[in-house]
C-alpha cells in the first residue's frame, strides 16, 4: 500500500525522518497528481470490470481487445498494432489472444507479407459477444463519472491530454538523453 508523502517528513523543517529522502515541493505534488491518477483508474477499471465480468463473463482486457479489432472493421490487424493499442501489458497479450481464438471471438493468421507475424479480427461471434458489451459499457462507465459535470469532464480530458504528452515528450528526451555519444536513435 501506498503512503502519503507527509507521513516521511515535518511539514515545518521538511526534515526526513527514517531516513527517508527529502522531495521538492514540485515532486510532491507530481508524486500526488500520479497518485490520484492511479487510484482514478484502478476504481474505474475494478467497476466496470467486475460488471463486464459478472454480466457477459467477459473481461475488460478482452473488451479492449475486441475494440481495438473493431476499429479495423473486419479488416485483419497485426497482432503488434493491437498489443500496442491495448491497456493490457504486452506479456499478457498472447495468452489472452490464445484464449479468444480458442473460445471463436477472435481469429489469427499468420500475415501474409512476413510468416513471422500474426494478424487478428473479430470473428462474428466476437462481433456479436462486442455488440452485446458496448452499450454496458459506456453507460457503466458513465455511471462511474457521473458526479462530475460535463464541463469539468472536458476540462480533465484537456489536462489529462497535456499529461500525457508531457508524460510523452519527457520519455522521448530521456530517450535521446540515453544514446551513446554519435548514435542516433
Amino acid at each position: 500500500m501506498a503512503s502519503t508523502l507527509e507521513d516521511h517528513s515535518d511539514p515545518g523543517t521538511g526534515a526526513s525522518d527514517a531516513g527517508a529522502p527529502v522531495i521538492g515541493e514540485g515532486q510532491k505534488l507530481s508524486l500526488s497528481l500520479w497518485l490520484q491518477l492511479m487510484k482514478c483508474t484502478k476504481e474505474i477499471e475494478a467497476g466496470v470490470g467486475g460488471r463486464l465480468r459478472k454480466v457477459h463473463r467477459q473481461s475488460l482486457a478482452r473488451f479492449d481487445v475486441l475494440s481495438q479489432l473493431h476499429r479495423f472493421g473486419g479488416d485483419w490487424a497485426a497482432v503488434g498494432e493491437i498489443s500496442s493499442r491495448v491497456m493490457t501489458s504486452s506479456g499478457n497479450i498472447t495468452a489472452l489472444v490464445d484464449r479468444m481464438v480458442a473460445e471463436d471471438l477472435i481469429e489469427r493468421r499468420a500475415s501474409p507479407d512476413d510468416r513471422r507475424s500474426h494478424q487478428l479480427r473479430m470473428t462474428g461471434t466476437g462481433r456479436a459477444v462486442f455488440d452485446e458489451m458496448t452499450a454496458d459499457h459506456a453507460r457503466w462507465v458513465d455511471d462511474a463519472l457521473d458526479g462530475i459535470d460535463d464541463v469539468d469532464k472536458q476540462r480533465l480530458i484537456a489536462l489529462l491530454i497535456d499529461v500525457r504528452r508531457a508524460f510523452e515528450e519527457t520519455k522521448s528526451e530521456s530517450h535521446i538523453a540515453q544514446a551513446a555519444p554519435g548514435e542516433t536513435r
